[in-house]
């Protein structure tokens, strides 16, 4: 068989990459010289397994398996295995046999992987030459091709809930317990949860609220069983995943009991924002805590409250509202920002502003709505609808993106009622300022942009010409022509440089003038720390939200089971899902502490308390003895009788020690 020719090579290189590079050069070669060169005819014989041999015994090929030669045909591309689905016939006769194999062809998985080619590129087909490194590569296009990697990597059906192993359970370094529900549609859940520990207000409140429960329940205190139900239920659950989170040995915890306590909606198709179950879910938290942790729990009717956790007063600055009973429509726990993207408006405070209408020059003073009474705790929903992948960028269209900040410290000071006087002076002072901005910034536009045009290139573009292009053909008078042009290009080039720069200078003086307007004494008196954001990355399933939680001046990042140490850069300045639409969808701040306050531990009840450590005695106990001995817990054995060998339902998984079928176990919660 002589050597192919240049378009032999081609058609075999074709038929190669149809066949998903299953099949060799050499078999691709001699079904081609079979087929006569015929490539229609080829591609069918090589879909139905034809390897190029003549039907002469002494032609056939042997395949080799386990060291003997046996006669046969080679192993044609693997097929996908058969499936439960109805799986349509195509096999029947038909007029058109080749479209039919064709079809049928399609349906099977050739070892196919979606994705480049990865043949060497042909010169002849590349639309940019081929084998040329590109330098400074987008990272918009990269992050995006990172994306969309991973949605194919990692499909939802595959997002199942996956136990670890016991040994690689064990916590490590006190870092946050990662509390994970078995439903991937409630993985949401169960991150505000594990995050809601981290805000040390709410902890200390439930804590509080746990003791003042069981001094007014007898029963509670003797360790009998309390009939408990609606609020009282899930104060309860949330103090007992608490003391857990705090004590317990166990790495990861699985929550699905509070969770089915809460009752919180599920994030339920990939194109649902988990922020809007969060929204939900929070509220519902929020309200419950909020009616619970007074001394003596006030209801709807009460005149008001003694105290605010998480719910801040909030209306018309003209509106009498002290006496108003609680009210969904003046009482918020979450504040929805409307994040555009845009380079004016992409940051909290700004954001803030114009949520809430604080302040506008058509907005009177009278009709202006400020916050009357702050709270302990807030929190922000981001929400992105205007942000979404939109036709312009699958085209290639240039969608500039940046990502939206979120400071560590916020002040509401601007935003109280008492401050409204001095909030719509400096806020007038602040439009004035950004409305400078804008003058410099159109006039920066009329100098380097006429009818979308780049006209800083083109000069250059001249000025090149006349200084190194142009010449003269030794005529005196051309050459003093050129000179001159040169000349002027050059001046006035340097003209506009010079008014661009000074123009950039003003801007970013303006800028900074505008945004540290507000950081005076008198509006610095109510500050707010970031506790917790929680993360999207665009696609859908419990392995694609992740948290961020401060504990002790140090950050975590809790995705699925998997805790790491992160630094606050990272934080505040995350850039995951910024081409999809997502990103950070959900902050927590709550009233700076002094650091005693900040380090105070928690007061949990006795009882709890000693469920944990009996539970994390049986867990031990299940370890491997050389690791169980490396372990140093200071808080077993229990500190106080135990009287139930039952362990919470909370702390352990099934796997490990059966829980109780139900609430009907007494608990040990002795104080």
């Amino acid at each position: 068989m002589h050597s192919p020719t240049q378009k032999e090579q081609e058609d075999v290189e074709m038929l190669m990459g149809l066949m998903g590079n299953a099949v060799s050069a050499e078999v691709a070669f001699k079904v081609l010289r079979k087929h006569k060169g015929d490539m229609d005819k080829a591609a069918s014989a090589l879909i139905e397994g034809d390897v190029g041999e003549t039907s002469s015994a002494m032609d056939t090929p042997l395949s080799w398996a386990g060291g003997s030669a046996v006669q046969g045909p080679r192993t044609p591309p693997p097929s996908k295995p058969e499936q439960d689905a109805a799986v349509i016939d195509l096999t029947a006769d038909d007029e058109d046999k080749e479209l039919s194999r064709a079809l049928q062809a399609s349906l099977e998985d050739t070892g196919t992987q979606f994705g480049p080619s990865n043949r060497a590129p042909d010169p002849d087909w590349a639309v940019v030459p081929s084998n040329v490194a590109t330098s400074g590569v987008d990272p918009q296009d990269e992050s995006l091709s990172r994306a969309i990697a991973a949605s194919l990597e990692d499909a939802p059906s595959l997002d199942y809930y996956e136990e670890s192993p016991l040994e690689e359970r064990l916590r490590k370094d006190k870092r946050p317990v990662a509390l994970r529900p078995t439903s991937s549609p409630m993985a949401y859940a169960g991150l505000l949860l594990q995050s809601l520990y981290y805000v040390p207000h709410l902890r200390h409140a439930i804590a509080r609220w746990s003791h003042i429960y069981a001094q007014n329940n007898s029963q509670c205190e003797e360790g009998e069983n309390a009939a408990m139900y609606g609020p009282d239920l899930l104060m309860w659950s949330m103090g007992e995943i608490f003391t857990n989170m705090e004590l317990a040995l166990l790495s990861e915890l699985n929550s699905d009991h509070v969770i089915q306590a809460f009752s919180p909606d599920p994030w339920g198709s990939p194109i649902e924002h988990p922020g809007d179950p969060t929204f939900a879910f929070y509220s519902r938290i929020a309200r419950t805590v909020e009616l619970s942790v007074q001394d003596e729990p006030p209801a709807d009717s009460a005149p008001q409250w003694p105290s605010r956790l998480f719910h801040f007063r909030y209306g018309v600055s003209t509106e009498n509202l002290s006496n108003v009973p609680f009210d969904d429509k003046c009482d918020l726990s979450v504040v929805k920002v409307d994040v555009r993207g845009t380079e004016d408006a992409n940051d909290l405070i700004t954001c803030l502003s114009s949520e809430l209408n604080l302040r506008g020059a058509a907005t009177p003073p009278t009709k202006q709505r400020v916050i009357f009474e702050p709270s302990e705790i807030v929190a922000f929903q981001l929400v992105r609808e205007n942000m979404l992948p939109s036709y312009e960028t699958s085209i290639g269209a240039r969608t500039e993106r940046t990502t939206f900040k979120y400071p560590k410290h916020v002040y509401l000071d601007q935003f109280l009622a008492q401050n409204l006087e001095l909030g719509n002076r400096l806020g007038e002072k602040q439009q004035r300022l950004m409305k400078e901005i804008e003058e410099l910034t159109a006039k920066k536009l009329t100098l380097t942009r006429h009818k979308d045009r780049d006209t800083l290139l083109d000069l250059r573009a001249s000025l090149h010409y006349y200084e190194n292009v142009a010449e003269d053909d030794g005529d005196a008078t051309r050459k003093d022509t050129i000179q001159e042009m040169a000349l002027k290009l050059r001046k006035t080039l340097t003209r506009i440089e010079n008014e661009l720069q000074s123009i950039d200078a003003s801007i970013t003086k303006l800028k900074d003038k505008a945004a540290n307007l507000f950081n005076r004494p008198e509006l610095q008196q109510h500050r707010y720390d970031l506790r917790v954001v929680l993360v999207h990355d665009g696609l859908y399933g419990r392995k694609h939200l992740y948290s961020y939680v401060k504990e002790k001046g140090m950050w975590w990042k809790t995705q699925d089971y998997i805790v790491t140490e992160v630094p606050e850069e990272t934080v505040l300045n995350d850039i995951v899902g910024l081409h999809l639409g997502a990103g950070p969808y959900f902050l927590i701040y709550s009233r700076a502490l002094t650091e005693e306050e900040e380090n105070t531990r928690a007061q949990w009840l006795e009882g709890v308390k000693n469920n944990v450590k009996h539970n994390n005695q049986m867990f031990l106990s299940q370890l491997p003895s050389q690791l169980a001995s490396q372990v140093q817990d200071p808080n077993s054995p229990p500190t106080t009788p135990y009287r139930s060998q039952a362990p919470s339902e909370y702390t352990i998984s099934s796997g490990t020690v059966e829980p109780p079928e139900s609430r009907e176990e007494p608990m040990d919660v002795d104080t």
